[in-house]
């Protein structure tokens, strides 16, 4: 619970630190402003950071920590994986034997507490510790992968370490991929700043900052990615988009260039696409036996439209290209439009989005009609225009494969009322949805259980907002027929550069379109009574794909719940 004002008020004027007759007008401010009469001292100047500490500290009657002042050890950090010390301003700093100390924004967040002295065994002994202190200690997270990386530069680079010319900036380009390879990167992020350049990585779906570089390399390693990607050089104010190829460790590495000028410079994101993602099948991407046969049962079909949606990021076109490349045959023809062209399929058909020559979703989809296909897969239905195309594209006998922008598998059929599509000819052509996301796995070589009562859960799922918390413990109670439920955790190894994670997999509904559910398309037809017409006809939810998955220790319920939000 957050310190109340008056107290903190009281307390500031206890220490001399506030005059009484300025505490009201102070009062006011941080009222009108919304804000905490702390933030406002801060704001203004009027206190230091670790002087408001101190006194904060003793307002909750706990001890104070300075987390600047002190050396977190690497084994203490995937106690409280990064993801939840940054969601509820929490990080462990010390223990002695079975009392681990942990510095809190909040000492009073009795639920969180009492989470970690479950998940681990030990006495928790909350500290206080203020907001920036914490917000900067978090870059321990990071610490290990960051000496890795500049160890891996070191070794790239001369003797004298001089950053002169694109030959040297070359080094540090290959340096920043090969990294990123040997980590399981699916993007590279190397960002301008006014002081620095920041390299960061999105490992298992998370951003991770690798290095900060100094700010003077910034325009040597961006000529050095532009040339490999053919574009040009001299252009400094409009955005860029190109690839190229490289070998990395018996690995042909295809990078999709994006490059965009910020207030400080230009900003380049690379996405690595593998060559080694052509071995991917569908039951090795995480679909539960009760979806796959849905899905397999779908793919057959010679006709209609199966879609798969979801936020970016969440492993829709994975699927599709896992499907297609199970289609894939010499007796059918594949087709795609696709923006971009992420995997190169051989034997199939691709065609990439051109708007400047009128190459549209909707055009090249026209088109590729025209060319006797047997399947078609649309990168993404955007608008209404391509929708009807898909649409008619399925009436007259192909099998459609497409990805749509939606937070569930029962929402897809009004979202594509809204683009323009008549009910009758949604009912007509739909045959599945795939709804999915992605949840980091647990490290295999650091896993461990733990015990949660029913209890406790209903407290932790409390914590993070779930509005319908008892329909949800419920769920639960029903797949595991318990009062104690146990769960699993990564402690941390050098194997998942101690995040207790390695690798992802996905949690997903699989809705089969039954004749039942036809029959009840319309807009007339709400939400709720499709999706109870969905579960009859078998569909079973994603948070219940992710409890399965969190009760046979593949993923833990902090990440269901953090893709469930997302």
């Amino acid at each position: 619970m957050p310190i109340k004002n008056e107290d903190l008020a009281a307390a500031l004027v206890k220490h001399g630190v506030l005059a009484e007759d300025k505490i009201k007008a102070l009062l006011d401010v941080s009222s009108k402003k919304n804000i905490s009469l702390g933030e406002l001292l801060l704001e203004k100047g009027k206190v230091a950071d670790d002087k408001l500490g101190q006194i904060v500290a003793e307002v909750y009657g706990v001890p104070y920590i300075k987390l600047s002042d002190v050396t977190i050890k690497d084994t203490l950090l995937p106690i409280v994986p990064h993801k939840l010390a940054q969601h509820q301003r929490i990080i462990p700093f010390a223990r002695e034997e079975n009392i681990l100390k942990v510095a809190m924004n909040d000492p009073q967040n009795i639920e969180i507490i009492d989470f970690i002295e479950n998940k681990t065994g030990l006495s928790i002994e909350p500290h206080y510790a203020t907001k920036n202190d914490i917000q900067l200690a978090l870059k321990v997270y990071s610490r290990d992968v960051n000496e890795k990386f500049n160890k891996l530069l070191e070794g790239a680079m001369s003797d004298s370490k001089k950053i002169e010319s694109l030959e040297d900036a070359s080094k540090i380009v290959d340096t920043i991929i090969l990294f990123a390879f040997q980590n399981g990167a699916s993007d590279i992020h190397i960002e301008p700043h006014k002081n620095y350049l920041i390299i960061r990585n999105r490992i298992d779906g998370l951003l991770n900052t690798i290095a900060e570089l100094p700010i003077e390399i910034a325009e040597l390693v961006t000529t050095r990615i532009k040339v490999l990607s053919n574009l040009r050089t001299d252009e400094h104010r409009a955005s860029q988009d190109g690839r190229f190829e490289i070998d990395l460790e018996n690995n042909e590495i295809t990078l999709r260039v994006s490059i965009l000028p910020t207030y400080d410079g230009e900003k380049i994101v690379m996405r690595l696409l593998r060559s080694d993602s052509n071995s991917l099948k569908l039951a090795t991407l995480g679909y539960s036996e009760h979806n796959l046969k849905i899905i397999e049962r779908n793919i057959s079909k010679t006709h209609g439209i199966l879609l798969t949606t979801g936020p970016t990021g969440s492993g829709k076109t994975t699927t599709l290209y896992t499907v297609l490349r199970m289609l894939n045959s010499s007796e059918v023809n594949i087709s795609t439009i696709e923006d971009p062209i992420e995997y190169r399929l051989e034997g199939v058909n691709q065609t990439q989005v051109n708007p400047k020559a009128d190459l549209t979703f909707a055009n090249g989809l026209r088109s590729l009609v025209r060319q006797d296909p047997d399947i078609i897969m649309v990168g993404e239905i955007r608008d209404q225009e391509t929708a009807t195309v898909a649409i008619n594209a399925a009436l007259t006998g192909h099998l459609v494969l497409a990805t749509l922008h939606t937070n569930d598998a029962v929402s897809t059929i009004p979202r594509l009322m809204e683009m323009g599509v008549e009910s009758f000819l949604v009912a007509a052509t739909l045959e599945m949805i795939i709804a999915q996301r992605l949840v980091r796995q647990i490290c295999k070589h650091c896993k461990a259980s733990y015990g949660m009562s029913i209890k406790q859960l209903a407290d932790f799922l409390a914590n993070f907002e779930e509005q319908e918390l008892d329909a949800m413990v419920e769920e639960i109670k029903q797949i595991n027929k318990g009062e104690v439920f146990t769960l699993y955790k990564g402690d941390g190894c050098e194997h998942c550069n101690n995040t207790g994670f390695k690798g992802r997999t996905c949690v997903a509904e699989v809705m089969d379109i039954s004749d039942e559910i036809k029959k009840n398309i319309s807009p007339n037809t709400t939400l709720e009574e499709m999706e109870n017409l969905a579960t009859k006809s078998g569909m079973q939810k994603m948070f219940i794909d992710g409890i399965e998955k969190v009760l046979a220790g593949e993923t833990t319920l902090e990440e269901v719940l953090r893709v469930m939000h997302d």
